[in-house]
């Protein structure tokens, strides 16, 4: 396979009119035409690059001498860059017809006059059989190892990381976990096979990353938890994109996003107990202090009410056990109460006493029974909650006004004329107030349960 490295005038080299990338054509100019005609915009992309950045010098143009004409040669591996090349030396090869490549060329033309390229390094065979080897390799995938075996999603981030300074989200994920002493060592020999782009799709949605206890500050995927505790929300992410059964799919939409994090159970998610002092940064070394319990100070969340349409917001995750309440409960982040408000109304009351069974079912609580009233129960199960200090008058506030305060807005009793007064009709805005007053006792609750 005899060949040498040579710089030849573009003026010398002829493209090939027996390019495998479209039929036998008679002559140069059909050959550039035909070109046009199979590549379009592809065409001036390339031109494009080549006027910013030339030719790639890693890849010569594979040539053959012109078989009559001395000092000309065939192109047999190259063809789309030297017709780019040539349309940009004289855009007037380009028939009239194809005005769009035509437009965008004779102003690739005007730059590229500037700094021309005079000489196209190229790889002179002997024969084109010599060259017929390297030609298949580069054009017909991986061939088992033995042609250009190309990066996964992961191997162009590290890419971008080490050539570009830019680190992807699922990148710093990743990297956070292989270190992680907490990681099981299983998931670490697999976290190659992890499809990142998916990963990065879920670190880019703000429920996830609420739900994982991780944020993002320029660029940087940072924490306030402890790093076993948000290693796990991002292990089991990780764990479920290596799954065969979990595919993009699963996780494209929103709201397949949303329904995705239901599927995290108490023990997936960050305690919220260990929380720092401060944000670090997933590929950080060092690590800041814990909070002190006494100087923290409450979030208030910022409502929404006016923007959503439903009960329950859809960013709300809720890991619900009992089957028929977990229907419910995705119902009410469904319906839209602009056309649903009745049974949205209805639905709602359901949830509340269901849940109030569900809880006193597990954790009995004295003097409830499942015919008790269900503004008993409501009280009953919140003062449950307060007294074994799982949560505080406070945050039960949404819970005892509900159970105790008749005139409410917000009271049982309201709930109860939604069902049994023929004249009473619910309200939309309220409906979804009560929810935001009551989430808080709801996912703790359920968390219990």
């Amino acid at each position: 396979m005899s060949h040498k490295r040579v710089l030849i005038d573009i003026s010398d080299l002829n493209i090939n009119i027996e390019n495998p990338r479209f039929e036998m054509v008679g002559n140069q100019r059909e050959a550039i035409k035909t070109m046009i005609e199979d590549q379009g915009d592809k065409l001036s992309k390339l031109a494009d690059d080549i006027t910013n950045a030339g030719l790639n010098p890693g890849d010569p143009i594979f040539i053959v001498k012109h078989e009559k004409q001395e000092k000309q040669y065939n192109v047999v591996e190259g063809n789309r860059r030297v017709t780019a090349l040539k349309l940009l030396e004289n855009p007037d090869l380009i028939p009239e017809k194809n005005k769009s490549i035509l437009t965008k060329f004779k102003k690739l033309s005007e730059r590229y006059s500037k700094s021309p390229i005079e000489k196209v390094p190229c790889i002179l065979f002997e024969e084109e059989k010599d060259a017929e080897h390297w030609i298949e390799l580069k054009h017909t995938g991986q061939n088992d190892g033995i042609g250009t075996v190309g990066w996964d999603a992961q191997q162009k981030a590290r890419f971008d990381e080490r050539v570009k300074g830019t680190s992807s989200y699922a990148l710093q994920i990743i990297d956070f976990l292989q270190k992680e002493a907490s990681v099981d060592s299983e998931l670490k020999k697999n976290l190659s096979k992890v499809k990142s782009s998916s990963l990065q799709r879920l670190a880019t949605d703000p429920d996830f990353r609420r739900v994982s206890g991780i944020d993002i500050k320029d660029g940087k995927v940072v924490t306030r938890y402890e790093p076993s505790e948000v290693a796990k929300p991002l292990s089991k992410a990780a764990n479920d994109l290596l799954r065969k059964d979990f595919t993009v799919k699963d996780i494209y939409y929103k709201d397949d996003r949303l329904n995705y994090l239901e599927t995290f159970k108490k023990t997936d998610l960050p305690d919220k107990t260990q929380e720092l002092s401060g944000n670090w940064e997933l590929i950080s070394t060092t690590r800041p202090e814990k909070a002190d319990p006494t100087k923290a100070k409450s979030k208030k969340s910022k409502s929404l009410i006016s923007k959503r349409h439903t009960i329950i917001p859809k960013s709300t995750i809720i890991p619900i056990s009992q089957p028929r309440l977990n229907k419910i409960y995705h119902e009410l982040k469904d319906l839209d109460l602009r056309d649903f408000e009745n049974s949205g109304a209805i639905a709602f009351r359901v949830f509340i006493e269901l849940s109030m069974d569900s809880y006193t079912e597990k954790y009995p609580v004295s003097g409830v029974t499942n015919n008790s009233k269900l503004s008993h129960k409501l009280k009953s199960v919140a003062t449950d909650l307060e007294t074994k200090g799982i949560l505080d008058k406070h945050k039960l506030k949404g819970a005892y006004t509900a159970a105790t305060m008749k005139d409410s807005i917000f009271s049982i009793d309201t709930f109860n004329a939604f069902v049994h007064n023929k004249d009473f009709h619910p309200d939309a805005e309220q409906l979804k107030k009560n929810w935001d007053n009551l989430e808080i006792f709801f996912v703790k609750l359920w968390e219990l349960i």
